[in-house]
């Protein structure tokens, strides 16, 4: 058992360093709805990015409270200042394969302090993906595949051709929020008032 650890840590720390600036197809999604009823919020996010945690239950909330009213599409953002963050976008995106994003998504950013600060934060999001039940075998194999590596920075460069420099930067229906809300109550106005507008 802890033979087979290492191999998937170094496996995810192999995956770490390889470095890929192909371009691919981004899985990009519409920025605008033609639903009078919903608006769609994108959010180009950073794992490692504090203000991007701080968000992350906003962004939960909204979702839980307007329902079809709001889609929200995520994408990856890595700052080159945050060592791990194109790591963690990899880990999630991996999981993603698995039709366990949202699972992935949230433990990574509720325990970004631990595994950003830890010695060894590939075996940080290893542990996440047993927690979540993904097959370990498929995980390492998408984590090192081209095609992860190819898809967070095909995100990330989309998100540069629409001005984006920081995170997280969020785009309601297509227009960029800023400057950004402070609390939940802010960002669900502005949501409302967008959704309103539509409907006329």
């Amino acid at each position: 058992m802890i033979s087979k650890s290492k191999n998937i840590l170094l496996t995810l720390l192999a995956a770490f360093f390889m470095v890929s600036c192909q371009n691919s197809d981004s899985d990009a999604q519409s920025m605008t709805s033609d639903d009078p009823n919903q608006v769609v919020i994108t959010e180009y996010s950073d794992y490692q990015c504090p203000a991007c945690a701080y968000f992350h239950p906003i962004v939960e909330k909204l979702k839980e409270n307007m329902g079809d009213q709001l889609q929200v599409n995520l994408r990856f953002f890595p700052l080159s200042s945050h060592r791990y963050a194109a790591l963690a976008a990899r880990a999630a995106q991996a999981a993603k394969n698995q039709d366990k994003f949202y699972e992935m998504h949230s433990m990574i950013f509720e325990n970004q302090e631990r595994w950003s600060t830890s010695s060894n934060p590939a075996m940080e999001f290893v542990n996440y993906a047993r927690e979540i039940g993904l097959d370990m075998n498929q995980f390492t194999d998408d984590l090192n595949a081209a095609e992860t590596q190819e898809t967070v920075m095909a995100q990330k460069e989309e998100g540069e051709s629409r001005g984006v420099n920081s995170t997280p930067t969020f785009f309601i229906d297509g227009e960029e929020v800023d400057p950004l809300p402070k609390t939940y109550e802010e960002f669900e106005a502005l949501v409302r008032q967008r959704l309103e507008e539509k409907q006329g």
